[in-house]
């Protein structure tokens, strides 16, 4: 049985006064904006570069009958587990970048936390930008 969400997430909390950023904005506007767009539409700057358009990242739920299919968002993103029905993988194997980055960081807790950390960061916020 996989893993689907139908709450929301959750926002980090205010420092100093400065309002709430949503968990995961900060990691999605440096490393998915770029094809998928600032706001999930699959019009970002390289979009018009790339062989295939980039996902609609707004409509995930929808397009899944109500149900936010987690699991599936973590290996798609994630990368290092090829899903066969994909086909060839056009987006970066995020899960394998997020690791290189975190053994270069010297996280002393290990390199795997830091990657899936990063991997449901980046979910929850799309997650967020969901179209009611």
């Amino acid at each position: 049985m996989g893993i689907a969400m139908t709450g929301s997430p959750g926002f980090a909390q205010s420092r100093a006064g400065k309002s709430a950023e949503p968990i995961g904005q900060s990691s999605y506007l440096a490393n998915c904006a770029v094809c998928h767009g600032a706001g999930g539409q699959g019009d970002g700057p390289y979009a018009g570069y790339l062989t295939r358009k980039p996902a609609t990242l707004t409509t995930i739920r929808e397009r899944n009958h109500g149900i936010f299919p987690l699991e599936y968002l973590y290996k798609v993103i994630d990368g290092r587990e090829m899903v066969a029905a994909h086909g060839t993988r056009d987006m970066p194997v995020w899960g394998e970048v997020f690791r290189t980055e975190s053994v270069q960081d010297f996280w002393p807790w290990g390199s795997e936390q830091l990657v899936r950390g990063k991997i449901l960061e980046l979910i929850y916020y799309i997650q967020m930008i969901q179209e009611k």
